[in-house]
């Protein structure tokens, strides 16, 4: 290696990781994902400056493509992990029902894409590959949305599941796919009926390859090492608070080793694979199923070593940007990524409705879950810049389709889940939008206009309401119904409603909270209400949350859901009224808040 090349490359990381890192601070205060500033930081390092440098440093493309090779190392590993939620045990917990919605998902995604660039007149094999491509999701946006608002439930392990899936959907789909094209690049007349056998041949062989890589890695991986040590536990290695020291001389902790012996035998794998035209993703996939199954998932806690693994994520993008040519981003193209949007979006909310049709979801996971599948990243990208690098013309021609395309769904995707997250927890918190299963709770409201008021006791009113935290508040509000005789039990009613909090924050923003649970043995409704004195809120929900110092609990006999439905909805109706609000944060006492509560009800 020339020592211009040597430097150069130097240079090359550096930049790539600055502009990775700031490119990924400016998204993230945009609240459109990290994934997009890491992206464009490599856009901009990569090609842009490439136009600027290229000229006076000739070495600077030579730099910047050698690194290349480690996008192909990390999706490796990602492949690998995929094999832990593959296991058995974890297949069972997804279910029969996130199976078949991700089968119907997958198949009128992949031919809806395919569809349309054959249409847009691709070669078969190429909108074959676009529309496997197009399979794949990303779900760390919206899983971080996730943890933002406190949602857990059916939701959040239906489209984990569902996620997993695609991603092995489409690994599958892609890797057979390329292998095809590979062989009608090394035997032009051979015609598709031909290329089953030799197809199959190469993906027999690349699982074969991926059991070699498990078996060495069954031999290497101690299990030991898996085991967390215990507190007490005595270190040999006096380890100084010197950072060069311990840079230099520190071992590896066991996490640490079994991080690089995973890398380094799934590296060896995938390289064999590539060198002998294998699909390299299911020798990868196939070592972390078969680890999975038939050793231990306790390897894949290695994988998630928080400080080192954000640095290859952000390298990873990074590099995922620099792929890009410039010279391939031309007019004709933004007619195939506006196609390649629409198809897929098509495909990813249509798919999944469908799905979530047939499995016969209820209508608020179905008119959800849809539109949480748009999200598309990491996997997607390497897969383009992979066919870039080995289909030649028609390769770039899908790199400078799908790259700025998934940048258009990150952002969209953000944007699209944040407010679909919001709504299904206004949903399931009672309050919001009422959507078709709850038509009949919007005509009682229209024709009998519930009253908050007639079914609020006087005596239910906490007015100030003097606590210092939510269980405090919630625990107040439970002994003010046992006292106003509405419950027998308090332990029962707190145990339902803490139930419903880890089931979604049951806060509705602007300082609102409506706590609620049905329980049975009770004949009648009751509802209480405190208001915290002014500026003196409680955290309630996440940590983006304003305070809360307004705070119903409603509880309701079990055999009455629609009623209990209409006093939510009517609680939510009331606080939608900005007066009503002000007015109840500023009231006196107990007479006060119902005169208010009256007047808007």
């Amino acid at each position: 290696m020339r020592f211009e090349v040597f430097y150069m490359q130097i240079l090359c990381l550096g930049l790539l990781v600055l502009a990775a890192h700031f490119g990924a601070k400016i998204t993230r205060r945009m609240h459109i994902g990290e994934v997009v500033g890491q992206v464009l930081g490599g856009l901009v390092v990569g090609p842009i400056l490439l136009l600027a440098l290229e000229n006076k440093f000739p070495a600077y493309r030579e730099a910047m493509t050698s690194l290349h090779f480690f996008t192909f190392v990390f999706l490796s590993i990602i492949a690998f992990g995929i094999g832990d939620e593959l296991s058995i045990d974890k297949l069972r917990k997804v279910g029969h029902d996130a199976i078949i919605m991700s089968l119907v998902e997958a198949s009128i995604t992949w031919m809806l894409i395919t569809g349309t660039f054959f249409l847009l007149g691709f070669k078969p094999i190429v909108a074959l590959i676009i529309g496997s491509i197009g399979i794949a999701t990303a779900p760390a946006v919206t899983f971080v949305i996730m943890n933002k608002l406190e949602i857990t439930g059916k939701m959040r392990s239906m489209l984990g599941g569902m996620v997993v899936l695609d991603d092995v959907i489409e690994v599958i789909i892609f890797s057979v796919m390329c292998q095809a094209a590979l062989l009608f690049q090394r035997q032009e007349s051979v015609s598709i009926g031909e290329i089953f056998l030799p197809v199959t041949k190469e993906f027999v062989l690349a699982v074969l390859l991926g059991l070699v890589v498990f078996i060495a890695l069954r031999f290497l991986v101690e299990r030991k090492w898996l085991r967390p040590k215990s507190k007490d536990a005595n270190f040999d290695a006096d380890l100084g608070p010197e950072f060069l020291s311990r840079l230099i001389s520190e071992m590896p902790g066991p996490s640490v080793e079994v991080l690089i012996i995973v890398a380094g035998c799934v590296s060896l794998g995938v390289g064999l694979a590539l060198h002998w035209h294998l699909p390299f993703l299911i020798t990868a996939v196939a070592s972390g199923i078969f680890i999975a199954n038939l050793y231990t998932t306790e390897v894949f806690k290695s994988l998630r070593i928080e400080n080192t693994t954000s640095m290859y994520t952000l390298v990873f993008f990074a590099l995922i940007g620099a792929n890009a040519k410039i010279e391939s981003f031309h007019l004709e193209n933004f007619l195939f990524i506006a196609a390649y949007i629409a198809a897929r979006g098509f495909g990813k909310i249509g798919g999944t409705w469908l799905g979530c049709k047939i499995t016969r979801q209820k209508k608020r996971l179905t008119q959800c879950l849809p539109k949480l599948m748009l999200p598309q990243a990491g996997v997607a990208a390497v897969e383009a810049y992979f066919v870039a690098s080995v289909l030649g013309k028609d390769g770039e021609t899908i790199l400078s389709i799908i790259l700025p395309a998934l940048i258009l769904f990150e952002i969209i995707g953000v944007l699209v889940s944040e407010r679909t997250l919001l709504k299904w927890r206004s949903w399931i918190t009672g309050g919001g939008e009422l959507i078709d299963e709850e038509e009949i709770i919007r005509e009682k409201l229209e024709k009998e206009k519930l009253n908050v008021a007639a079914i609020l006791n006087p005596d239910c009113l906490r007015i100030p309401l003097e606590v210092n935290s939510k269980g405090e508040a919630i625990w107040e509000l439970i002994r003010t119904l046992k006292a106003t005789g509405h419950i027998e039990n308090p332990g029962q009613i707190l145990e339902i409603i803490l139930k419903r909090e880890r089931q979604g924050g049951t806060t509705l923003g602007d300082g609102i909270a409506i706590l609620h649970g049905r329980l049975s043995g009770i004949t009648k409704p009751g509802v209480a209400l405190g208001v915290l004195p002014r500026d003196h809120g409680i955290a309630f929900g996440g940590t983006g949350d304003v305070p809360v110092d307004i705070i119903f609990m409603v509880v309701s006999p079990e055999k009455t859901p629609e009623l209990h439905l209409q006093i939510l909805a009517a609680i939510a109706k009331l606080l939608s009224n900005h007066d009503a609000r002000t007015r109840l944060r500023y009231a006196k006492d107990e007479t006060e808040v119902l005169r208010i509560i009256k007047e808007h009800s």
